[in-house]
């Protein structure tokens, strides 16, 4: 607590009245005559102003309020375009001998503001959306114990986004942060941790009364906060859900303690506003009561990730409007999962791709510019961030973050950075994709889709220093269908900002598969199949590319009968298991498979071969703990008994009675490994016999030794 507070009630162009509140505590036992002064140094670091005034303070008094009000004419206004931070440095002195007793410097911004549903929100007289995102405070293989440069650095990436709005999610912290969204011009809504549930009791609700004053007076001065928050999806899981008479008190409970936190707040700082952030059932909370009582209902949508389809967030906003009339809304939450290794061409819910990622975002992106009375927008999350049970695609990790673990930028943060920033931006999208791969066409390239995000109205896209033409940049997107060569492949975009031309390189290396595998012009090397997929991924840590499956087609490679498992859920089918696999750290590669397969060929040339199958029997486990944070994707039972088959590679039976469950455990990596000798232009077939159910093949793996 700084013993100094500021409120500033009324600014404009012209004059800024700033009150200031000091707290003077007196610990000696004799009665002391002081002088309390007051400097404000503007943002050049000049004094412009300097008030002091002789007080008497009785012997052991404790936070006695002194109080002053200051002028200042033609401010230099805090925003986010121009983050102008004065200082107000406090002293106390002895008022007979001069004598420096105290001194304290706080951060003084001088702006003025209105959030409401007809203007939006409205800076210095200026609208202005906000868009930014939230923030966990951990990093790769450190957890939350940062060092004072990661927090600068994070700060620094949202700025550089274009961004303008942190939700400090789901406590306050490292004051570091908050220094720096001062100082960048960031605003901010600061939260306590009462987050899914309450408790029913005294203590509890002292405890939430004691955390709201103190995360206001923490920073209280600080020019970048306007919005306190708490109470952060507290009817996800509702403890009495089947009791009705019990969960209408817990309901009268939760609302009661929301207006006790709300009454304090707005007691010990009448200026700023306040915030609950809700999660998508909009009439528990309407009903409880928690619609009503903040100034700003915040609201965490997933329309199109959790379940549904992306235009069911326009529907929930536009119907919680009409009920909210005149309401502002904030989006605190929205985003999906991406795995920067995966991608799809053909992407969809749940597949943890960075292609679905882009859909989504740019459905919400539109959606939220489109209203007005949504105020802001906060993505979920500005990097990803360790999250112990959960699993998917990358085990134990929230992968909703725009940026990774160690800060790489996913498409989805140069996407936002095309449409927010206010300097020439040219990004080329699969920043993170470096090596890719697939099948050849007559003319010995493949073509797949590259996204260019920019903020221009054209971008010309070199291919090895040869032009594939210009697009037109729309809705900050240009698209190019890319003929890639075997090999390495530089691809360089330009964008021209009246006479400068802006530019951005990707090198990627490319592996082609020829669509007839003896074929010389593209010698076969190796081939790795994702079975039951539609995705790539791309193993960084191995430098291997995997490919989708295909059927297999004569002189080509693929596989022969089964259907691509799915996992059943109550809002639609997910086309990969997101259960943790054991015994390995590249879980996509086992959490697709497909069943009742007969067989997988590839027509290669003769040599000598290895052949790796890949197994992990997806359906031998069922799910006995349900994900807090899932929102309501709960998974439909789908477990298979058992499945015992044998295992041949051109007619050599090389595995028999595999029962990949019952010797090694559900969602359990295996890994056969044979080698093969191809003679005679035989190619390879690995063919499976059933015993007992359906065999299955999560992936195969074919290189050439020889």
């Amino acid at each position: 607590m700084a013993g100094v507070y500021f409120q500033t009630p009324k600014v404009s162009n012209t004059q800024a009245q700033v009150d200031i509140k000091t707290l003077l505590t007196n610990a000696t036992a004799t009665n002391s005559k002081l002088r309390v002064e007051h400097s404000i140094v503007d943002p050049q670091n000049k004094t412009v102003l300097v008030r002091s005034k002789n007080i008497q303070l009785a012997k052991n008094a404790t936070e006695i309020p002194f109080n002053q009000s200051l002028i200042l004419n033609n401010p230099q206004l805090w925003s986010p375009d121009s983050p102008s931070l004065y200082k107000v440095i406090t002293r106390i002195y002895k008022s007979r001998t001069n004598e420096l007793l105290d001194e304290i410097s706080q951060p003084l911004g001088l702006r003025w503001y209105e959030f409401s549903a007809e203007n939006g929100f409205v800076l210095n007289a200026k609208p202005l959306k906000l868009i930014g995102t939230n923030r966990h405070q951990d990093f790769d293989k450190l957890g939350n114990a940062l060092p004072d440069e990661i927090h600068v650095r994070d700060v620094k990436l949202l700025k550089e986004m274009g961004g303008n709005f942190l939700r400090i999610s789901h406590y306050p912290q490292d004051p570091v942060v908050m220094e720096m969204c001062d100082k960048l011009g960031i605003i901010t809504s600061v939260e306590i941790p009462i987050v899914n549930a309450i408790t029913e009791n005294e203590a509890f609700s002292k405890n939430c009364i004691e955390m709201a004053r103190e995360m206001v007076f923490q920073d209280y001065n600080r020019p970048s906060v306007l919005i306190w928050a708490y109470m952060n999806e507290v009817l996800l899981r509702l403890p009495f859900k089947g009791d009705s008479i019990r969960n209408k008190q817990y309901f009268e409970s939760v609302n009661a303690l929301a207006q006790k936190i709300e009454n304090q707040i707005r007691i010990d700082d009448p200026q700023r506003y306040t915030l609950i952030p809700m999660h998508g059932n909009f009439n528990d909370y309407h009903e409880a009561g928690l619609t009503q009582i903040p100034k700003i209902a915040g609201w965490n949508l997933y329309q199109g990730w959790y379940g549904g389809k992306f235009e069911g967030f326009d529907t929930f906003l536009d119907n919680a409007q009409e009920k909210l009339k005149g309401k502002p809304f904030i989006i605190t939450e929205y985003g999906a999962d991406v795995d920067p290794r995966l991608h799809s061409f053909e992407p969809q819910r749940f597949d943890y791709t960075q292609e679905y990622a882009n859909l989504y975002h740019e459905h919400y992106i539109k959606a939220n510019k489109e209203r007005k009375y949504v105020v802001g927008a906060n993505i979920w999350n500005l990097n990803d961030f360790y999250s112990e049970e959960r699993e998917n695609a990358v085990p134990h990790v929230n992968s909703k973050g725009i940026t990774t673990l160690s800060r790489e930028p996913k498409d989805t943060y140069l996407q936002y950075q095309a449409i927010l920033s206010t300097r020439p931006i040219v990004n080329i999208g699969g920043r993170l994709w470096k090596i890719r791969g697939g099948n050849a066409d007559t003319n010995y390239t493949c073509k797949q889709p590259v996204k260019v995000y920019a903020n221009c109205d054209k971008i010309e896209l070199f291919l090895n220093g040869y032009s594939l033409g210009s697009q037109n940049v729309e809705n900050n997107i240009a698209q190019f269908n890319v003929p890639f060569v075997n090999g390495t492949n530089v691809l360089e975009a330009i964008g021209l900002f009246n006479s400068l031309k802006v530019s951005d390189l990707l090198k990627i290396d490319f592996r082609m598969l020829a669509t007839d595998l003896k074929s010389t012009t593209i010698p076969f090397s190796e081939i790795n199949i994702m079975l039951g997929s539609k995705r790539y991924f791309e193993d960084k840590s191995t430098s291997i590319i995997w490919l989708p499956e295909k059927e297999y087609q004569p002189g080509s490679w693929g596989y022969v009968g089964g259907k691509a498992y799915t996992k059943p859920t109550r809002h639609g089918q997910q086309l990969a298991s997101d259960s943790d696999i054991l015994g390995t750290n590249i879980n996509p590669v086992f959490q697709t498979m497909r069943t009742g397969i007969q067989a997988f060929k590839a027509d290669v040339p003769d040599g000598e071969y290895t052949v790796s199958l890949y197994f992990a029997d997806l359906q031998a486990v069922k799910s006995t703990k349900m994900l807090v944070y899932n929102l309501g994707n709960e998974a439909i039972d789908n477990t298979i008994s058992e499945r015992i088959f044998d295992v041949s590679i051109n007619k050599t039976r090389v595995i028999t009675n595999l029962n990949v469950a019952a010797e090694f455990g559900g969602n359990t990596a295996v890994v056969k490994k044979f080698t093969v000798l191809v003679q005679n232009g035989q190619g390879i077939s690995v063919d499976f016999q059933p015993i007992t159910g359906e065999p299955f093949l999560n992936a195969i793996r074919i290189y050439r030794n020889y």
